[in-house]
């Protein structure tokens, strides 16, 4: 909650510096920059310490004035804990699976961006896309034997996010979003499900406090 409140000072503060009152065109330019802030774990389910620091780059182009594409290599913490009984369908199988993951990521996100107008070069943003991830530490703790998965150390992500932005001129703008991050089964919890096959993928929530300039 802390760092929430930082982000959301720090935004606004630079929020009313260096204000540029015409109304930005970003049709047909290229943006570079960086972002940082929380990451929240979604996918403990014993009570393990959660939020950590994250950061990353981007690179985004606008293809028209409300639509573009963000390509980021952005570095997170990731984890999992499970456990769940199997539905016994056979007396002799009777199957418990639990387990305790935790690692490091770095992710190359490709995301479509929708901004909306809010008032002149201040407008929020719808955001959704895919991408790799790649894990630059795994640990796996406390897994049953009944789980026989080869974990694989790369996978495809899904991600969806909304955010506001501010163009302070035409090469500059500041940016605060929210998003989440699925994907990659580290275990399977075994039961009747009526959605799904009770894997165990990761999640994590983020807040991005990011700058963006164009050159």
């Amino acid at each position: 909650m802390k760092k929430t409140i930082m982000f959301n000072l720090l935004f606004y503060s630079m929020f009313v510096i260096a204000q540029d009152s015409t109304v930005v065109n970003v049709k047909g330019k290229w943006f570079f920059g960086g972002e940082l802030g929380k990451n929240t774990i979604r996918s403990y389910e014993f009570g393990e310490s959660a939020n950590s620091f994250q950061a990353g780059l981007l690179a985004e182009y606008y293809f028209s004035k409300q639509w573009s594409v963000v390509g980021r290599i952005k570095y997170f913490k990731i984890g999992a804990s499970f456990s769940g009984d199997d539905f016994i369908i056979f007396p002799n199988k009777a199957v418990y699976n639990f387990g305790r993951f935790n690692g490091e990521s770095l992710s190359i996100p490709v995301t479509l961006k929708w901004e909306f107008k809010i008032y002149k070069n201040f407008r929020g943003y719808l955001k959704i896309g895919s991408g790799i991830s790649i894990e630059t530490r795994s640990e796996y703790r406390d897994y049953a034997p009944e789980i026989t998965d080869n974990f694989k150390s790369y996978y495809l992500n899904f991600n969806l996010g909304y955010g506001i932005t501010y163009f302070l001129n035409k090469n500059n703008a500041l940016y605060l979003d929210t998003e989440i991050f699925a994907g990659g089964s580290k275990g399977k919890q075994d039961g009747l499900y009526i959605f799904g096959d009770g894997s165990k993928v990761l999640v994590n929530e983020m807040i991005n406090l990011g700058y963006k300039h164009n050159f």
